[in-house]
């Protein structure tokens, strides 16, 4: 297998797999009954609530997810044995029995003033890694351009583990199935460091990538740059780079901005050869679906440096619809 034309699957890969081939409402518990004042004596400590394990903070912003599927967000305002009371903006007054209480989850300073806090731990765009990792229990199950479908779970805070495979009916024996394992880890405050692979086989051996990268900013707003190197079963590691810059910017509760770009260029033959691959577009994501939408985006050619012609390429570039949707499974916070 050709060193670049190994770099450019790899790429294609983890850019675009498959893009050549083509509030809710909350309904808040019925308010309790008043009842007469509580007899003089110390107050019991709060109980913590079942959700997080933690004491609640009274005063602070919280996001609140009932067994029912509502969830809102309010300041808490009483901690209670039985029941928690928050402040909402749009609903007023909600009491909540904790018996109904499915999650519930403190929101930073500025989460409170968004009025939503984040959905996941921003562990990826929209397929190429970020160095943020699942926390431990969390998973999700992601469909891309319909013929490629994977799977990922949280091990610890610091190591995921997934797999993925392709369905594409006239791809015969170049189907894969392979596993993403990921490794990260903080050193200073929001700047991740990064390490995993993509470790792919098919009917004619094994291939993939393997990748160092950093990611600088939280789970909504993040930029992520890294690089990887491709491999066969029968060539072993190629030399030439791969490079990808990706980022994240969450706009609304429900809507983030993405864009991610691989690029590789190499040195061989008579020529140059370059690649650009891409994915840039918009996610939705609620706390436990989302989907994608984007194009994807090629650019690819091979000029001899002697004449300077286009061997073969897109000299003006492709860009093709892309699309993904994402279950997430296990714990959310």
């Amino acid at each position: 297998m050709p060193k670049f034309s190994a770099c450019l699957l790899a790429a294609c890969l983890l850019g675009a797999p498959l893009a050549a081939l083509r509030a809710q409402t909350p309904v808040p518990a019925p308010p309790t009954l008043p009842s007469g004042p509580p007899a003089p004596g110390p107050a019991a400590a709060p109980a913590p609530a079942p959700a997080t394990g933690q004491p609640e903070l009274v005063g602070r912003t919280y996001s609140v997810e009932l067994v029912s599927g509502n969830t809102f967000v309010g300041v808490l305002r009483s901690s209670g044995a039985q029941e928690l009371e928050f402040q909402t903006q749009d609903l007023g007054v909600v009491r909540v029995q904790r018996a109904t209480l499915k999650r519930l989850a403190l929101l930073s300073e500025a989460q409170a003033r968004r009025g939503y806090d984040d959905v996941g731990n921003g562990n990826r765009l929209f397929f190429a890694p970020t160095a943020r990792n699942l926390r431990k229990g969390e998973g999700y199950v992601q469909n891309l351009e319909l013929f490629l479908l994977s799977v990922n779970y949280g091990v610890t805070d610091n190591f995921s583990i997934g797999a993925l495979g392709s369905l594409i009916p006239e791809a015969g024996s170049f189907n894969f199935i392979g596993l993403t394992p990921k490794v990260s880890f903080p050193v200073a405050e929001n700047v991740r460091l990064g390490a995993g692979g993509l470790l792919l086989l098919n009917r004619d051996g094994a291939f993939g990538i393997t990748y160092a990268n950093g990611t600088y900013g939280g789970p909504d707003n993040n930029l992520t740059l890294g690089v990887g190197y491709a491999y066969s079963g029968t060539d072993g590691f190629y030399s030439t780079p791969v490079f990808v810059l990706g980022g994240a910017t969450r706009v609304s509760r429900r809507i983030s901005l993405m864009n991610e770009t691989y690029l590789v260029r190499s040195n061989f033959g008579d020529g140059v050869a370059t690649g650009v691959f891409g994915i840039a577009g918009l996610r939705y994501a609620t706390s436990r679906i989302g989907g994608g939408l984007g194009l994807a985006y090629v650019y690819a050619n091979y000029r001899d440096t002697s004449s300077g012609n286009t061997r073969f390429g897109y000299d003006n570039g492709t860009a093709y619809p892309f699309g993904e949707v994402t279950v997430r499974f296990g714990k959310i916070k």
